[in-house]
């Protein structure tokens, strides 16, 4: 005899809101549109050489090799 093993615990199955319908449902405020175009450009800047800076790009995972991170 064959014991179910798949979704033991699931309770419910919803489907995923499309990113549309997320963008209407919760539009972005002018002060999040205003520091979006600035970072881009300050990005821009800095990739470009016109700002000196060190830009660091972190993802959203943790670094298992500290030295090939640095490198």
């Amino acid at each position: 005899m064959l014991t179910t093993t798949d979704d033991l615990r699931v309770t419910e199955i919803r489907a995923l809101s499309t990113p549309d319908e997320v963008m209407r449902e919760i539009p972005r405020s002018l002060t999040a549109t205003r520091t979006v175009a600035a970072s881009r450009n300050t990005i821009h800047s800095i990739l470009t050489g016109a700002d000196d800076r060190l830009l660091v790009i972190v993802g959203p995972c943790s670094i298992h090799d500290p030295v090939a991170a640095v490198d």
